[in-house]
């Protein structure tokens, strides 16, 4: 029973003290009950919540044209949800209204929702999957049908963080682009400095119509956001098309939003997050060197990253003593998976590594 979160930290109900390499679930990029968002917060809840839809509010227009100078639009417009796969399914719906087709491509290893259109873990007519890195299976692609490229540059969920060669990415948004499909850039794990930029298609060749992000956007709070380009609003101003949820565009998620992008600028957290994550990727390299029967890969960008064990070696016995010793990550097919805080220092990320050196060495 968790009682307190703090910074890369988390303490139970026995007094017990974790270090979170998973950042709950991949939202604390800040670290948790960061002081700055905790005061925005008190001081929000004092004035509005959540208004209802005949009003509009200024933290919601501020917070979409923040996004826009972040992504690099102008005269585009943000909508603001509670999560990642609500704002998914929207942006997949925009698509399918302005073009008329119901089908979404996406790469294989990309989680794309828990629920509706974009809902990945079962048969789906109207998803097709491309797959990773393979540039020669772009050309089979039958596009007639397909309203839009949804786009994941950081595969944290389904084939345990991947990232996708640049000549692929590059081919397949540049063939999406030729046969009219919208680009959907997925930022909802990969946004806010987690691959080292602000999103993670700023790492290819890529200008997106639509990104949707979350998780960071609210350091642990649930808001989520659909921003379109201006090409986009223009059309979708022409067509009869209305969303409509309880929480959107609420005063409190965007005036957090504003701040976590505050903090991320004033902090230089991005910088950070290169520095330190060279750091973690290079302490995990020569783990990997030093034991090269137990551990088959490192593969990271920012701070992203995931050490695979071999094929033949237990990596559960590890994962599950790990935990005892108070180091919360991802474990999935034989792979631990790490994506901190963005705060995380040096020193955490050596406790980590030295304990998990010992480890390997014992068993």
């Amino acid at each position: 029973m968790i009682e307190k979160s703090a910074g890369c930290y988390q303490f139970d109900s026995d007094g017990k003290k974790y270090i979170d390499f998973e950042s709950g679930v991949w939202c604390t990029n800040l670290g948790h009950s960061h002081e700055r968002i905790v005061s925005v917060i008190n001081e929000q809840i004092k004035t509005s919540i959540h208004h209802g839809y005949r009003f509009r509010n200024d933290r919601s227009e501020k917070l979409s044209e923040e996004l826009q100078r972040l992504i690099g639009y102008e005269n585009g417009a943000s909508v603001f949800l509670s999560s990642g796969s609500e704002a998914v399914n929207l942006s997949i719906q925009i698509a399918q209204k302005l073009t008329k087709k119901k089908k979404v491509l996406k790469i294989s290893n990309s989680y794309l929702s828990a629920y509706g259109l974009g809902k990945t873990d079962t048969a789906n007519e109207n998803l097709v999957s491309v797959p990773f890195n393979d540039t020669e299976a772009i050309k089979k692609i039958d596009f007639k049908e397909i309203s839009a490229l949804v786009l994941e540059t950081g595969g944290a969920s389904i084939e345990i963080v991947q990232f996708p060669e640049k000549e692929f990415v590059n081919e397949l948004v540049e063939t999406s682009v030729q046969n009219n499909l919208l680009i959907i850039a997925e930022e909802v794990t990969t946004g806010f400095g987690r691959l080292g930029k602000w999103f993670g298609f700023q790492n290819y060749d890529c200008k997106p119509d639509i990104v949707v992000t979350g998780k960071a956007l609210g350091n642990g709070y649930p808001i989520s956001a659909v921003t379109v380009n201006e090409n986009t609003l223009k059309n979708l101003e022409n067509e009869l098309f209305i969303y409509a949820q309880s929480h959107q565009n609420d005063p409190l998620g965007c005036a957090i939003g504003l701040e976590v992008i505050r903090v991320i600028k004033e902090e230089c957290i991005l910088e950070n997050c290169s520095k330190i994550g060279s750091y973690f990727t290079d302490k995990l390299e020569k783990l990997r060197f030093s034991f090269p029967t137990k551990i088959k890969e490192i593969r990271s960008k920012g701070l992203m990253m995931a050490l695979e064990f071999q094929e033949t070696y237990d990596g559960n016995k590890i994962n599950e003593k790990l935990f005892e010793l108070g180091f919360v990550f991802g474990f999935k097919q034989n792979t631990m998976r790490f994506l901190p805080p963005l705060t995380i220092t040096e020193n955490e990320i050596d406790l980590l590594i030295e304990n998990l050196d010992k480890l390997l060495k014992r068993n």
